[in-house]
């Protein structure tokens, strides 16, 4: 050896190594973050284990929502007592062997890393049995380490019990949402794996309450109809072209939030924005503005075609060819719309083109707006609260009558004003409502029939955990059953057909980050905005003079929430001059 090579750091007068190699604890916690965030992402990655193991039949049973207890037992081909240990080591599996199998993979799961994430951060227990022998076996790991191992009685399969999950992790528990939220989440990713494996059964149970079952026939229809319901799995659309097939909702069928839209490929749930915009797209003309369809769909694929390793939890893709995949989801989408029955080819007033129209009523349609009773929905933009300061008023108007259904005409001093009858009721009744919900006072109104709505796992754990501030609103309610809600009364100025799909888009707003409290000027634009007077409907003198009255003693008369105006002034010289008149 040569002396110099021999020499030590502190003889060549080199500074200590500031970089080091992380401790195989903390690399594995930190592995472990990327995959398991949280109590969903451990029911993920053990069904998907599940499913790659071949299980006809999965149970999964949650207690207070994930971090009590998560249990999912299958009976799939189990494991051997000498791979059973290794399935906890990071970058342990079966599924791989070289990178040429990284290209052609198939299998929910490949990379080695669910139960070694999971084991790092919780107290993890599996027991399994393989056909060909008579007895399971059994390791028990806690934090990475294990603590216990040997043989255990077990019929074939594989039962894995989490508890305790981040229990040495304190800052990932802060995080996590309330337990209602939390367990809406499980539901909701058991909703999709469901859908996704129509020929598995799998059962989901929380805090001893079964709250979804499958029976596993193969049938996605069935498996839709379980997760949501008969008449509602009845309405859908099959798709069944090249690499696409599926279900997809006729447009009288449809949602607040893209939540119902699953995406799969080769079975593998994956969220694609673009190609959730290519289902969009095959609606185009045929749905409302911020309405979305139902829609599962798997694309197949060659797996050569896409990289499936972008992400530890394989939820992100590429394609080789995305605009191909596009232009598939999307014609595929199209052809079952124009096909279905109900629907006829009629030509379009713009010209040669064709669109589609709707000629028949499908199951649970949702019902075409009576006068006064359209939705609009607008997303209310911030807005800045004006407390404080004199805003514009408006000049003394003197009602002349309606134009188009939809325009007030008013005669001021001097000018004729027209005035947007919706924009208009929309600044009333917006200055109305932040004054009710500042001071804490609600005003409701019992509605004559109550009203029940099928709402998402997660719009109903918004309800839940949000319904004293809704009660401020004027929403008073109560679970009615594992999907509904039984509302019995509504902000006071909101029309009774209007309710529902109000109450809906403020669930699903409500699932976002931010706090009620937070958006209390936007929610009083978007409840004024569902509340006001229609573009279309007819008023009385009577009512249309009280709007007139209202709006001029609003805190900004010239401009709805949303900024739009609610006014056009026409000065006498102006009118004059269009008339050329001296």
């Amino acid at each position: 050896m040569h002396g110099r090579e021999s020499m030590s750091r502190a003889e060549t007068g080199l500074a200590p190594a500031r970089i080091s190699i992380l401790p195989t604890a903390v690399a594995d916690g930190i592995a472990a973050g990327e995959v398991v965030d949280r109590p969903a992402a451990v029911v993920k990655e053990l069904v998907e284990n599940a499913i790659d193991a071949g299980a006809s039949r999965i149970q999964v049973s949650i207690e207070a929502a994930g971090q009590g207890l998560i249990e999912v037992v299958d009976d799939g081909e189990g494991m051997a007592p000498v791979d059973l240990p290794l399935a906890f080591l990071r970058h342990a599996t079966s599924k791989i062997r070289s990178l040429d199998d990284l290209r052609t993979i198939r299998t929910l799961g490949f990379r080695g890393e669910a139960l070694a994430s999971i084991a790092a951060v919780a107290r993890v227990e599996a027991v399994s049995r393989p056909r060909d022998r008579g007895e399971g076996y059994r390791v028990l790991v806690e934090g990475g380490a294990q603590i216990a191992a040997g043989p255990a009685g077990s019929p074939v399969g594989t039962r894995v019990s989490v508890s305790r999950l981040f229990f040495n992790t304190p800052a990932r528990l802060k995080f996590l949402k309330q337990p209602a939220t939390e367990t809406a989440v499980i539901v909701r990713l058991g909703s999709e794996l469901a859908l996704a494996h129509p020929t598995v059964g799998i059962t989901l149970g929380a805090d001893g309450r079964r709250v979804l079952e499958t029976a596993g026939t193969g049938d996605r229809r069935a498996a839709f109809a379980a997760v949501y319901d008969a008449p509602t799995a009845a309405a859908m659309l099959a798709v069944d072209d090249g690499i696409v097939s599926g279900l997809i909702s006729p447009p009288a069928l449809h949602r607040a939030s893209r939540e119902h839209m699953v995406i799969l490929l080769n079975g593998r749930r994956i969220h694609h924005r673009n190609l959730a915009f290519a289902v969009e797209q095959a609606y185009r003309g045929l749905r409302e503005p911020d309405r979305f369809p139902l829609a599962v769909l798997d694309l197949r694929v060659d797996p050569s075609e896409v990289d499936v390793n972008v992400h530890p939890t394989k939820r992100e893709v590429r394609f080789r060819n995305e605009g191909a995949i596009f232009g598939a989801v999307e014609r595929a989408c199209y052809r079952a719309l124009r096909q279905s029955p109900i629907y006829e080819l009629q030509s379009a007033a713009t010209g040669p083109l064709l669109e589609l129209r709707e000629t028949a009523t499908s199951p649970h349609p949702n019902p075409p707006p009576q006068a006064g009773e359209g939705v609009d929905r607008r997303e209310p933009r911030e807005i800045s609260g004006r407390e404080g300061r004199e805003g514009p008023r408006l000049p003394p108007l003197e009602y002349v009558g309606q134009l188009l259904r939809g325009y007030l005409v008013a005669e001021a001093p001097g000018a004729v004003v027209l005035i947007d009858q919706h924009a208009a009721h929309e600044r009333v009744l917006f200055d109305r409502i932040v004054r009710r919900l500042e001071r804490r006072q609600p005003s409701s109104q019992m509605l004559l029939i109550p009203h029940v709505l099928d709402l998402t796992p997660g719009q109903i754990a918004a309800f839940l955990e949000h319904e004293p501030w809704l009660q401020t609103l004027g929403f008073e309610g109560e679970r009615f059953g594992p999907h509904t809600l039984r509302i019995r009364a509504a902000p006071a100025d909101m029309p009774e057909g209007r309710v529902g799909r109000v109450l809906e888009l403020l669930l699903t707003d409500l699932l976002g980050e931010r706090t009620p409290d937070r958006r209390l000027r936007e929610t009083a634009a978007l409840l004024a905005c569902h509340s006001a007077v229609r573009f279309g409907d007819a008023m009385t003198p009577e009512s249309a003079g009280q709007l007139l009255s209202s709006l001029a003693m609003t805190e900004e008369p010239i401009s709805c929430p949303q900024g739009r105006p609610t006014t056009l002034i026409l000065p006498d010289h102006q009118l004059r001059r269009l008339f050329k008149r001296p």
